[in-house]
C-alpha cells in the first residue's frame, strides 16, 4: 500500500511499510511495541527495557504518547519542514518520558519500567528521526547499508572513546547496558537526525532483538534481496525475524521496513 498526502504545504512521499514483531525463542512476553501510520508516513518502534518490570507497558505508552503528541503538533501546523519537525519529535519524546513516569508513580508494581524509542517521519527528500536507547534506524541505498542512529549504550561510549573496537563490542557480554532510556529519570535527552532519502531507498527500524542476533552485513543481504528479488517488503521482514530466531532468538524481535516508492 502506498499513499501521498500533505500536511499544510508539506508534501508526504509515497511510502510502503511492512511491520513484524515476534516474542523470540527465550522470552515469554513481547515487550516491544510498534506503530505505522501509512498516510502520514510515520513509523514508531519501542523496546521495553529488559530486566525492568512493566517493560511491555512502558513500550506501549512510549509509542502511544509520542504518536498522540506528533499528531497534535502536526495538526496545529507546527511541523512544516525538517527543522520544525525535529523540534516536534523532541517534544514528543519528552511527553512519552513524562507519561511513563506518571504511570509508574500511579502503579507501584510498575516502578522502574522503561523503554527505548525510535521514530522515523518521512518527507519528500529526507527522513527526520528521533531516538532514545538502542533501537535503531538503518538506510539501504546505492551506497550500501548505513546505521543512521547511534546507540545510547555503555558499549557505544567505549567504542567512541577508542577503548574498545566495534568488533570487540559485538562480542561483549555487556551489550544492552543503556545510557539513555524513557522513564528512567525526570528528564531525557532525545537525539534527532535529518537524513537524505531518495525514491527506492529502504529503511529499517528495529529492536536490539534483531541486531544482537545478526551482523549488519547479514541485515544488508536480506534487505538487498528486496531489490534483486520480487520487490516485496514482507518476505524480507519475515526473513529477518526468522534468522534472528535461528540464531537463538534471545529477545523479542521487531522490525519495520519502509520504502520510498519510485
Amino acid at each position: 500500500m502506498t499513499s501521498r498526502r500533505a500536511h499544510g504545504t508539506q508534501s508526504v512521499p509515497h511510502m510502503e511499510f511492512c511491520a513484524r514483531s515476534d516474542v523470540g525463542r527465550v522470552r515469554t512476553r513481547n515487550e516491544d511495541a510498534l506503530e505505522v501510520r501509512q498516510t502520514q508516513a510515520w513509523a514508531l518502534l519501542a523496546d521495553g527495557m529488559g530486566g525492568y518490570r512493566g517493560g511491555d507497558v512502558a513500550s506501549r505508552i512510549a509509542v502511544a504518547a509520542a504518536l498522540q503528541r506528533l499528531e497534535y503538533e502536526v495538526s496545529a501546523g507546527r511541523a512544516e519542514g525538517p527543522d520544525a519537525l525535529a523540534g516536534v519529535l523532541s517534544r514528543a519524546v519528552c511527553v512519552a518520558n513524562d507519561e511513563i513516569r506518571r504511570e509508574a508513580m500511579k502503579t507501584p508494581e510498575l516502578s522502574g519500567m522503561g523503554s527505548t524509542l525510535v521514530v522515523a517521519t518521512f518527507l519528500a527528500d529526507c527522513v527526520v528521526s528521533v531516538h532514545v536507547g538502542d533501537s535503531r534506524l538503518y538506510r539501504l541505498s546505492e551506497g550500501g547499508l548505513q546505521q543512521l542512529t547511534r546507540d545510547h549504550t555503555m558499549l557505544q561510549e567505549l567504542v567512541d572513546g577508542g577503548i574498545m573496537s566495534a568488533e570487540e563490542s559485538a562480542r561483549s557480554q555487556f551489550r544492552g547496558l543503556l545510557t539513555r532510556g524513557l522513564g528512567v529519570s525526570a528528564t531525557v535527552v532525545p537525539e534527532v537526525g535529518t537524513h537524505a532519502a531518495r525514491a527506492g531507498d529502504i529503511f529499517l527500524l528495529c529492536s536490539d532483538g534483531l541486531t544482537d542476533m545478526l551482523a549488519d552485513d547479514e541485515i544488508a543481504d536480506v534487505l538487498a534481496s528486496i531489490i534483486t528479488g520480487d520487490g516485496l517488503l514482507a518476505p524480507a521482514a519475515d526473513r529477518l525475524v526468522e534468522l534472528a530466531n535461528c540464531r537463538g532468538g534471545r529477545d523479542n524481535i521487531s522490525v519495520i521496513l519502509a520504502r520510498m516508492a519510485v
